[in-house]
């Protein structure tokens, strides 16, 4: 289905994708500023559906790199979005035909319809991952074997380079690099495909998603209900037989976080509220990547750990947690491809530090 993206959208899109990005992917206000100003000056791109997109169509992925700490500090310019799309362009000798989400989290799911309202090309309905990670190589684009490279880096000043590298891990390695130097919050275009990888690899639906959900979320508070139950509900209509639960109600009592090698890195604790015991403790790497209950683990990476302030719903992302904040947790199963062999070594608890083995967070939780 194609559909013109609707500029009333820009908050709904920005509360579900902050949700489904797990404290990762930029703070979405921020991207919602950017997205309302470029919209109201180049008009709104087409959202089209991955089978839509023809098998010889030229496609990348665009995102926001870096420490999401960083990017607070930093207004995004007005050719942010685009310059590495057009840095790669040039590169390649070859115009993109459409832009699809490296993640549907935060910033990350509105710099595409920035880059497609500049370009004037349509944004793809999926992604790489069904949530936020904070690398190139934990994508689905990467498990099922496609090339993260060539890849266009690019500042808020039009300072970038090209990288290439034959494994994505590598690219991973010196992007982030040069990333660092760059100012540790910049833009990206990166898995340059075709229509027909794009079909093979893609979460399909993941903009349709975060849509439902952030409509999910507007809706219970003029209703006066709880968004983390409203959003279970969304999640659940849209993607049947999902995992969707709130695991753990708690005040933050303890919060950690450093930048190191350009990611946002910490740990946390809560003490339980409203009607749940015990204390919690969660850590992240850009995103929350595990939570466990009184020494029991309940939910680890690649499953979804969605954090929401209790007085108001809205996600709360790695970067803004503050201590004495009171927090719903919510978890949600991963897209199918990252519970795979290929999916858990590249997005699993060993991918991350972690010394648990991958135990899905439905069997964590019956």
């Amino acid at each position: 289905m194609r559909r013109m993206f609707d500029p009333a959208d820009v908050e709904t899109l920005a509360l579900g994708a902050g949700v489904l990005g797990t404290g990762g992917g930029g703070d979405p206000r921020v991207g919602a500023l950017a997205l309302r100003r470029e919209l109201s000056v180049n008009g709104p791109p087409w959202l089209i559906d991955v089978d839509d997109v023809a098998d010889s169509a030229f496609v990348v992925t665009v995102a926001m790199g870096g420490a999401p700490i960083v990017g607070l500090e930093k207004l995004l310019s007005d050719t942010f979005a685009d310059v590495s799309v057009r840095r790669l362009e040039r590169y390649l000798g070859r115009s993109v035909d459409a832009v699809v989400p490296l993640e549907i989290g935060g910033v990350n799911s509105l710099l595409p319809f920035m880059v497609g309202s500049r370009i004037k090309v349509p944004v793809i309905d999926g992604d790489g991952m069904g949530r936020a990670f904070p690398t190139l190589d934990k994508t689905t684009f990467s498990i099922f074997g496609l090339p993260a490279s060539p890849l266009a880096t690019s500042n808020e000043h039009g300072d970038g380079a090209i990288v290439e590298c034959a494994a994505n891990d590598r690219a991973e390695q010196v992007s982030r690099s040069i990333l660092v130097d760059l100012g540790a919050a910049c833009s990206s275009a990166l898995f340059p495909m075709s229509g027909q990888d794009l079909k093979r690899t893609a979460v399909r639906r993941t903009v349709s998603l975060a849509l439902s959900v952030g409509r999910a979320m507007r809706d219970a508070r003029r209703a006066g209900r709880r968004p983390v139950d409203a959003i279970v509900e969304a999640v659940q209509a849209c993607v049947p037989g999902t995992f969707a639960k709130p695991l753990f109600s708690g005040k933050v009592t303890d919060v950690e976080r450093r930048i190191t090698g350009g990611f946002n890195v910490g740990r946390g604790r809560l003490a339980g509220i409203e009607g749940f015991r015990g204390d919690a403790e969660f850590s992240f790497q850009n995103e929350y990547t595990r939570f466990a209950v009184d020494g029991r683990l309940t939910a680890v990476v690649p499953d979804l750990i969605c954090l929401l302030d209790t007085a108001t719903g809205d996600p709360v992302t790695c970067e803004t947690l503050r201590y004495g904040q009171r927090v719903h947790v919510l978890g949600l199963s991963c897209a199918p491809a990252l519970r795979s062999a290929k999916g858990l070594i590249a997005c699993g608890p060993g991918a991350f530090g972690l010394p648990e083995r991958y135990v899905p967070i439905e069997e964590l939780n019956p």
